[in-house]
């Protein structure tokens, strides 16, 4: 005896015995069978026990021809569609279709299995209908489909007195759906499930909802990802083929995609990386690798984007609204990185253009050295006879001069302040005595100090307006990024 079978027996003693004495008996020879139940009978539709206002399906099936549609050779036979929607289980944007799991009922009249004794409906084994007749109803727009069989095969069989039929089955479908991508991941979509028969034509069968756009029922309480159901309608058509023209019923849905999970997928890191990019706006343009590794690896991050977005979308001709959107941030990340190469070009051209400005300069400033010393020795150069060409004025003023081209010479060039230049320039006979004019004196320091104050002006311009490109994209690029975002937002959510 197991030691669980005896603690089992003492559990039950206590039970039935609480205060009095007790004493436990093992039981011996205890043995235990699996259960092995017998298989039906072949004829499992009659029993040994049936209510007598039960029909005998047996009895009524033995002329019955179920390869015959009820009132066959007479008006078409009318077929009525209702479902339960159970779940939509996947919504792919890339292989356009949309998983559906249904309860399908077909309602229909067979005279031939009308029974008399009650009123009521029976509900019959889901295997009988193997030996009635039912219609062939499949889906047209269906990439797969399949009947579920766990635990048995889901099916429904229910007949009324009368004859009417109800035929249920559980069916999960992968069916088309044509969606327009163009406000992807705005965008809105309807989707359809169709109906159709095979191989009856109109003149035989008749497809139509049972109670119109209620016939379909549980879209109000689904839970989709992604996406949000909302009304639905029923419609009722006539497929025409080559062969004829068939009955074909159909229901549609619309889906509003939630925009939540995409705009933090690919929306909001696309919008940091513009924002990081902008960060090279504020590093030194002396800088190099911190500028370009930064350009570069902002713009590798958004082709990424741009790329996954598009492995996750059907390979399709036109643009879509995520497509716009990651393109627009891929340019502002691109021209950050073009912004940088503009300033280091330009500031390499100016400098370049400054140091030849400079030397053009410096040879012009040659030039005027020497013209200085060549009149300095034309102030002491001595007369043929023996005098000396000047007064005690001019060779005061020559001292002057000499320092003055001295200085000018060592690159130390000051400018003669206005009261020596009138003690020292202000009579004519002094001037014409020199052999230079007063008026060609007085344009050539006009030309030195305007080349001097452009040197000087042309580098302290240079440097500015390079930083300068700097300190104006920190403003340009956030603001038209910010422009064109609005515009984005504004234009796609008007169109919805």
């Amino acid at each position: 005896m197991a030691p669980t079978d005896t603690s089992l027996l003492f559990l039950l003693s206590c039970f039935l015995n609480p205060s009095g004495s007790f004493q436990v008996t093992p039981v011996t020879n205890y043995t235990t069978a699996e259960w092995n139940p017998q298989p039906l009978p072949v004829d499992y539709l009659a029993t040994s026990y049936t209510p007598s206002w039960v029909p005998n399906m047996k009895k009524k099936l033995v002329n019955y021809n179920r390869n015959l549609r009820p009132g066959f050779g007479g008006p078409p036979l009318l077929v009525r569609m209702s479902l339960d929607v159970v779940s939509i289980d996947h919504i792919s944007a890339v292989d356009l279709d949309f998983t559906i799991c249904i309860l399908l009922r077909q309602y229909w009249k067979d005279e031939r299995l009308a029974f008399t004794g009650t009123n009521e409906s029976i509900s019959l084994d889901g295997r009988l209908v193997e030996y009635l007749w039912v219609p062939d109803t499949f889906f047209p727009n269906s990439k797969f489909s399949f009947l579920h069989n766990v635990t048995m095969a889901n099916r429904l069989l229910r007949l009324w007195p009368d004859g009417s039929i109800v035929y249920g089955q559980r069916v999960t479908v992968i069916a088309e759906c044509n969606m327009d991508l163009r406000k992807y991941p705005l965008d809105k979509q309807n989707c359809s499930l169709h109906l159709e028969s095979y191989g009856y034509t109109t003149e035989d069968m008749i497809y139509k909802w049972l109670k119109g756009d209620e016939s379909v029922r549980g879209l109000q309480n689904l839970q989709v990802a992604q996406f949000t159901v909302k009304n639905h309608q029923t419609k009722e058509m006539i497929a025409t083929y080559e062969t004829g023209a068939y009955p074909h019923v159909a229901f549609s849905f619309r889906l509003t995609r939630e925009v939540a999970y995409i705009f933090l997928q690919m929306y909001v890191p696309s919008t940091l990386l513009v924002m990081i990019s902008w960060v090279s706006f504020w590093i030194n343009k002396d800088s190099p690798p911190a500028r370009v590794s930064l350009g570069i690896t902002t713009v590798l991050a958004q082709t990424t984007f741009v790329t996954s977005a598009r492995a996750s979308l059907p390979k399709i001709s036109y643009i879509k609204a995520v497509d716009v959107y990651l393109l627009m941030c891929f340019f502002f990340v691109f021209a950050a990185l073009g912004e940088y190469a503009v300033v280091s070009f330009e500031s390499t051209r100016r400098k370049r253009k400054a140091a030849k400005r400079e030397k053009e300069i410096q040879n012009q400033r040659e030039r005027e050295i020497a013209q200085r010393a060549a009149f300095v020795d034309q102030i002491f150069q001595v007369h043929p006879d023996g005098k000396l060409p000047v007064s005690v004025e001019l060779l005061a003023r020559s001292t002057w001069l000499t320092k003055q081209a001295s200085a000018y010479a060592n690159q130390e060039l000051q400018m003669p302040s206005p009261e020596p230049e009138r003690q020292s320039w202000s009579t004519k006979e002094e001037g014409s005595s020199s052999g230079i004019s007063e008026e060609t004196k007085a344009r050539r320091m006009a030309k030195i100090r305007e080349k001097v104050a452009r040197i000087q002006r042309v580098s302290l311009h240079d440097i500015q307006d390079v930083d300068n490109i700097d300190r104006y994209s920190r403003l340009i690029f956030p603001s038209t990024f910010m422009f064109c975002v609005v515009l984005y937002w504004t234009i796609y959510l008007l169109k919805m």
